[in-house]
């Protein structure tokens, strides 16, 4: 396809970008609703955090705390973690889908359905099942919030997160799964090395940054996987010469 090409679907018609638009638009007011409905849930928040860090202990594997206050020695890092914590997790998806929207039409839309079924997915979990991060946990936990205490991302810091967004959103672990997504979606349609590695290291780095700076526990990082793999099944990601407008979800075409 031509660097300049119309993206098409398979028979032919244009996929238009406002129409692609649209759908990121009623995705993102979608995750404000889910905020305000998630207010005032502090109880539940608390409650099933707590059962989180239950099974992590029954499963010895609740040492979040442990990795944090080892590496909070490295203040640089933590400002950087703070950082990348606001800002690469909402700016890289973005990113990828124009990339995925110019040079790959059959990847783009079969990706864009597999990211609207996982964020459909997780907007729902975070409804009906709304988790407190580590950070927010009671001080007995020893946990601290690192952009409350250290910042690093200048006016993005703890309390613009506190107005905008969902506090209670910690399982599944959209951080991780949007980083696993893109780094399947868009390593095929990046032609540097280099960049394709770090796309690679991105959900890695991701898991890192989510636990330094106690924002998730690893069980939603387990959870994120989950629903970035129904998501995928759902699209229809997994068939073979799978035509570029089928899949279960084929939003405003």
């Amino acid at each position: 396809m031509s660097k300049w090409a119309p993206v098409r679907y398979a028979d032919g018609r244009p996929v238009k970008f406002w129409n692609q638009l649209a759908i990121a638009l009623v995705f993102y007011f979608g995750y404000e609703y889910t905020s305000q409905l998630a207010s005032g849930s502090t109880s539940s928040a608390r409650r099933n955090a707590l059962w989180e860090v239950s099974v992590e202990k029954r499963l010895h594997f609740f040492v979040e705390q442990k990795i944090q206050h080892f590496f909070l020695q490295y203040l640089w890092l933590i400002k950087l973690s703070n950082f990348f914590y606001v800002t690469v997790h909402f700016i890289l998806p973005v990113v990828i889908l124009v990339l995925l929207y110019r040079r790959d039409a059959s990847r783009f839309l079969r990706y864009r359905n597999v990211f609207a079924w996982m964020t459909a997915i997780s907007f729902v979990i975070f409804i009906v099942f709304p988790v407190m991060p580590p950070r927010l946990l009671p001080a007995s936990f020893h946990f601290i919030d690192t952009q409350l205490k250290f910042g690093g991302a200048g006016k993005l810091d703890a309390t613009l997160m506190k107005e905008a967004g969902n506090p209670y959103a910690a399982m599944p672990s959209l951080h991780f799964a949007w980083a696993a997504w893109c780094a399947l979606g868009g390593y095929k349609v990046i032609k540097s090395k280099l960049l394709r590695y770090l796309l690679l290291a991105d959900p890695f780095i991701t898991i890192f940054v989510v636990i330094v700076t106690a924002n998730h526990f690893f069980l939603d990082i387990v959870g994120g996987a989950l629903v970035l793999f129904v998501s995928m099944v759902l699209a229809g990601i997994k068939k073979k010469n799978m035509r570029v407008d089928s899949g279960w979800f084929n939003p405003i075409q």
